[in-house]
């Protein structure tokens, strides 16, 4: 008896002593595995062969380069990208993720790399004309699930039915067909979308008030590499890496928010 309570309190300590062990510098790292849902063209999604491809993809490549490291993109859905960094399963998040007060209590983020906004895609029979319409209980917001559509939803409209699905075409689809009144996404979206459903949807290209950019995310304490990638965006951004990627993958979206008077987020 005594012995198997011994050998219970060895193994307890193991156990112990396995999950306070310090994390390995990410700096000391030879690969460094980056999260980010591929589901989201032109920023991360996945060529005809499978193989990641994207504006954040050659971004977090382009990090890699900077940093001397060889990059691993881990393709993981939305809702599991900060649980999984959180577990030590990917080292970094580059992945359209906003800056907010609530994903800040448990990452860390770098300087904003986008000052990407907010804006809506509405039914065309919808009552909702601006962000001030929203916070009513006979509004709809459709979301995808853990996106910043859904928390912004949640923490400036609480009187309004939201409704999270797992799928951003659900959500466009709900609305498109009127059994949602506003979808919450990004200009680039809104625009993409409104012209798939001209017919049914109105894009209100008036960017919601309080929110932020995009931010690659890191678990908290990692100081030095957050200085790191706070020194390559800074970098990137005045010596053409920002130019050959939006020349890569976005002239074209560039194009579309010119015609519609806006300035382009990345």
């Amino acid at each position: 008896m005594k012995k198997t309570i011994i050998l219970s309190m060895l193994v307890l300590i193991m156990v112990i002593s396995g999950c306070s062990q310090p994390e390995q510098n990410i700096l000391d790292k030879d690969v460094i595995r980056v999260g980010m849902e591929l589901k989201y063209p032109p920023f991360e999604t996945k060529d005809k062969n499978g193989d990641p491809k994207g504006a954040s993809v050659d971004l977090a490549r382009a990090l890699g380069d900077y940093l001397g490291k060889e990059i691993e993109i881990v393709d993981t859905p939305y809702p599991s990208l900060i649980p999984s960094l959180m577990s030590r399963e990917i080292d970094l998040i580059i992945s359209s993720m906003t800056i907010t007060p609530a994903r800040a209590e448990k990452v860390d983020f770098s300087i904003p790399y986008t000052n990407s906004q907010l804006m809506m895609l509405v039914h065309e029979d919808s009552k909702v004309q601006s962000h001030k319409d929203l916070n009513d209980p006979e509004v709809t917001i459709v979301s995808k699930t853990g996106t910043i559509g859904a928390l912004w939803a949640k923490s400036n409209a609480p009187k309004a039915n939201i409704k999270n699905v797992e799928e951003e075409s659900t959500a466009v689809l709900e609305v498109s067909q009127g059994k949602g009144d506003v979808f919450i996404y990004d200009p680039l979206s809104i625009i993409r979308h409104h012209q798939n459903y001209p017919d049914s949807t109105r894009a209100i290209l008036e960017p919601l008030p309080n929110t932020k950019g995009w931010g690659v995310a890191m678990r908290k304490g990692n100081d030095e590499l957050r200085k790191k990638i706070n020194e390559f965006i800074r970098t990137a951004k005045k010596d053409g890496t920002y130019d050959r990627i939006r020349e890569k993958h976005l002239q074209n979206k560039i194009e579309k928010f010119e015609k519609y008077g806006l300035e382009f987020f990345f």
